[in-house]
């Protein structure tokens, strides 16, 4: 396997798309790991605030659903 932009190495995974990339094309940017309902019916997530990101794809912002509750 190769950097998806170079023949380096790759040194991690995007976890928005799958993208191999080496250490100099890895970007930064938070993401979302999970979402419960906790004490008194309060959603929280669970927040990575330095996760991997390619910069190639173009994850979207977070989608309002107040219908699930």
């Amino acid at each position: 396997m190769k950097c998806w932009e170079c023949d380096k190495e790759p040194r991690a995974i995007c976890v928005f798309c799958g993208r191999f990339v080496c250490e100099d094309h890895a970007g930064r940017r938070p993401n979302i790991l999970g979402v419960f309902v906790g004490a008194n019916d309060t959603p929280k997530i669970i927040p990575v605030s330095d996760a991997i990101w390619c910069t190639i794809c173009n994850p979207q912002d977070a989608i309002p659903m107040p219908e699930l509750f």
